[in-house]
């Protein structure tokens, strides 16, 4: 069975997100700038872009950030 959702975990050493797909595939960088889709279920989906600030944060539309605490997946 596919696997429905990916973790996605801060990397200090390479100081960027990781996402982690299964198991033999290769784990994919996330860097500032790089563009991606949030599905929230109920066939919603976000087009959003991961930045950094004095924080790393996803920025959704042209205001909206969800600031990601890096200690947490």
């Amino acid at each position: 069975m596919k696997k429905r959702w990916r973790n996605m975990v801060y990397n200090d050493f390479l100081d960027c997100w990781m996402i982690f797909w299964d198991e033999g595939k290769s784990d994919y960088k996330i860097r500032r700038g790089d563009s991606f889709e949030l599905h929230l279920g109920n066939g919603v989906h976000l087009l959003c872009r991961m930045e950094l600030g004095s924080d790393w944060y996803i920025l959704v539309g042209k205001n909206a950030k969800f600031y990601l605490k890096p200690n947490e997946i």
